[in-house]
């Protein structure tokens, strides 16, 4: 089965949607400066958040790295859900955005999450149905979907093949959760030092 469209233009999309938070980010203030406590602890929430989920995605990768459609992983984070590395990525995405102070923009990336997300998961396990067939259908009734079973010990192999170029590469894309929230706090420098306008507030 071919991959649908879907699936082929999310990457490009998370970044699109991800340029347009940063730019907003870059001209807005948070409405919550008044109060240093919340709006300390939004930044607090944010890194811990960002770094679960770039660490989740790290140990997702570890896993499936080179691997995808090549062999149906169900050890390690796949042993607590069937869609771990989207769950990391809600995860760090929705966290990362707290790093903006801010409610309403975490709010937004959930939202377009949730909207665009659902069917790409449902084609990503039409295509493992066809490749894997009752293999993946006795996964399917033991596995959850997308919320981790984090009462089950996940499995772990003694040894396991790891592709090194695929993995570096995802390692990357993980990591960018904790920079973006330098990013976020560098733009909140620059407009308290006037190099760079508020056009508006945010709550």
């Amino acid at each position: 089965m071919k991959k649908t469209l879907n699936e082929k233009i999310r990457t490009t999309i998370s970044k699109v949607v991800g340029i347009f938070i940063i730019f907003a980010v870059l001209f807005c203030e948070t409405k919550w400066e008044l109060n240093p406590i919340l709006e300390e602890s939004l930044m607090l929430f944010a890194c811990v958040m960002a770094t679960i989920g770039a660490f989740g995605r790290i140990w997702c990768s570890l896993y499936i790295a080179g691997h995808k459609d090549r062999k149906l992983i169900t050890e390690g984070p796949y042993s607590l859900c069937r869609n771990p590395l989207y769950f990391f990525s809600f995860v760090g995405a929705v966290g990362t955005c707290f790093g903006t102070e801010t409610f309403s923009i975490p709010m937004l990336a959930a939202v377009a999450f949730i909207l665009y997300y659902p069917s790409t998961v449902k084609g990503e396990e039409a295509r493992l149905k066809e490749l894997f067939g009752k293999e993946f259908d006795d996964y399917c009734k033991t596995t959850p979907r997308f919320i981790p079973n984090f009462f089950r010990k996940p499995s772990q192999p003694d040894f396991m093949e790891v592709m090194p170029k695929k993995f570096t590469k995802s390692f990357l894309d993980a990591v960018w959760f904790v920079w973006i929230i330098g990013f976020f706090e560098l733009a909140e420098g620059l407009r308290e030092a006037g190099v760079i306008p508020t056009l508006f507030k945010l709550y």
